[in-house]
C-alpha cells in the first residue's frame, strides 16, 4: 500500500522504546464521522470512500498553506492551534499531529537547581509548543472512523480538534468550490465500565436507545410528511415486557455489542433504582481509555510521534483480534 508522508517526526534513537525511556500516555477512544450536507433533491448515496478521498484532499490542502495560515486562535483558552503533520496511509487511515501554544502566560523564571533568578524571558504572545496526536483508522465494515486521542493536559482536546477540522473544511469548501459541505463530529466510544455499572442497579425500568435516523426502516419514516424535518438522532424507549417484569438476560449487553459493531446505535441509557435512590447509566458518560508506554524525546520529554503511532496501531490491532 502506497504511503504518503507529510512532515512526520521520526523516532529519535533506535533504542527509544526501551522501558527506562518510555512514558505512560493516557489515550481515549472515539468514533469520528464525516457527514455530507446535500440538497433534498440529491439522491446520491453516502459513500465512505468518497468521504475519505475528500478528507485526504482537505488535509493536503490545509498542510500546503503557510504556518501562519494554518493557525486557528482559541480566544477563550488563550491558545493557538495548527496542523503540524499528517501521514495518509490510504483506505481511511491517518496519523495526525497537531500543535498548540498557550499565550498570555508570563512568569518570573528560576533555575530550580542553582535557584538563580532568570527574570521574565517570554513576551505575552510567546507560548510553548505542545504536541497532541490523533490516530485515525477506518472502522471495519462501518461508515465512520475509530480515533485514538493522546490525552495531553497541556495540549488540545478532541472537541478542539474536531472544531479545527471543521474550520479547515469550511475554508476548503469555500476556496475550492467543493460541491458538498462536510461536517466532522465525534462520539465517545464507551468503556466496558458501562456494563460493570449496571451491577449497581436493583431494578432497570427503562432502556433508551439513541439511533441514527438513517438506520430506521423507510416505512417507519414515511408517516412523517417530510422526513427531513426529523432530527438526525431518534430515541427509542424500551420498557420491560410487563409490569414488574425484567429485561431478558444479556439484552443490554447485546445492545452494547451492537453499538460497538455496525454503529447504528449511538447511545444507550439505562434507568431504574438502586439500593438507595434512583439509578442511571449512560454510554456517553463512560469513555473507553487505556495507557500505552511510548518513547519520549530527550530534549523536551514529549511523546515521540513515530513511536506513539506504532503503539496506537498495535493496540488497535490487538483489540480487533
Amino acid at each position: 500500500m502506497e504511503t504518503v508522508k507529510r512532515n512526520i517526526v521520526s523516532i529519535e534513537e533506535k533504542n527509544m522504546g526501551t522501558q527506562e525511556n518510555d512514558k505512560k500516555v493516557l489515550i481515549y477512544f472515539y468514533y469520528l464521522a464525516i457527514t455530507r450536507q446535500k440538497e433534498a433533491s440529491d439522491t446520491s448515496i453516502y459513500d465512505i470512500a468518497q468521504i475519505t478521498n475528500v478528507f485526504s484532499k482537505m488535509l493536503e490542502y490545509t498542510f500546503k498553506k503557510s504556518l501562519k495560515d494554518r493557525r486557528q486562535e482559541l480566544t477563550f483558552a488563550e491558545k493557538v492551534v495548527w496542523l503540524d503533520s499528517f501521514e495518509d496511509m490510504g483506505n481511511g487511515n491517518y496519523n495526525i499531529t497537531f500543535k498548540s501554544a498557550k499565550y498570555n502566560h508570563v512568569r518570573n523564571e528560576i533555575n530550580t537547581e542553582t535557584m538563580e533568578p532568570l527574570g521574565t524571558r517570554k513576551q505575552r504572545r510567546d507560548g510553548d509548543e505542545e504536541q497532541t496526536h490523533l490516530c485515525i483508522r477506518l472502522a471495519q465494515g462501518q461508515q465512520r472512523y475509530l480515533a485514538v486521542h493522546e490525552s495531553n493536559y497541556y495540549g488540545i482536546t478532541i472537541n478542539c480538534i474536531v472544531n479545527y477540522l471543521n474550520e479547515c473544511f469550511k475554508r476548503f469548501n469555500w476556496e475550492t468550490e467543493e460541491q458538498y459541505h462536510y461536517v466532522v463530529s465525534y462520539e465517545i466510544m464507551p468503556g466496558d465500565d458501562f456494563l460493570t455499572s449496571l451491577k449497581e442497579a436493583k431494578t432497570i425500568s427503562a432502556l433508551t436507545l439513541t439511533v441514527y435516523k438513517d438506520s430506521l426502516p423507510n416505512d417507519f419514516l414515511r408517516f412523517a410528511e417530510r422526513t427531513s424535518d426529523i432530527a438526525d438522532d431518534v430515541e427509542i424507549r424500551i420498557k420491560p415486557p410487563k409490569k414488574g417484569g425484567k429485561f431478558p438476560d444479556n439484552l443490554i449487553k447485546a445492545y452494547y455489542e451492537a453499538m460497538q459493531g455496525d454503529g447504528r446505535i449511538k447511545r444507550i441509557k439505562a434507568s431504574g433504582s438502586k439500593k438507595h435512590g434512583s439509578f442511571e447509566a449512560s454510554t456517553d458518560l463512560i469513555k473507553m481509555k487505556n495507557f500505552i508506554s511510548v518513547g519520549r524525546l530527550s530534549t523536551t520529554d514529549e511523546v515521540d510521534s513515530y513511536d506513539f503511532f506504532n503503539k496506537a496501531q498495535e493496540f488497535i490491532e490487538t483489540n480487533r483480534r
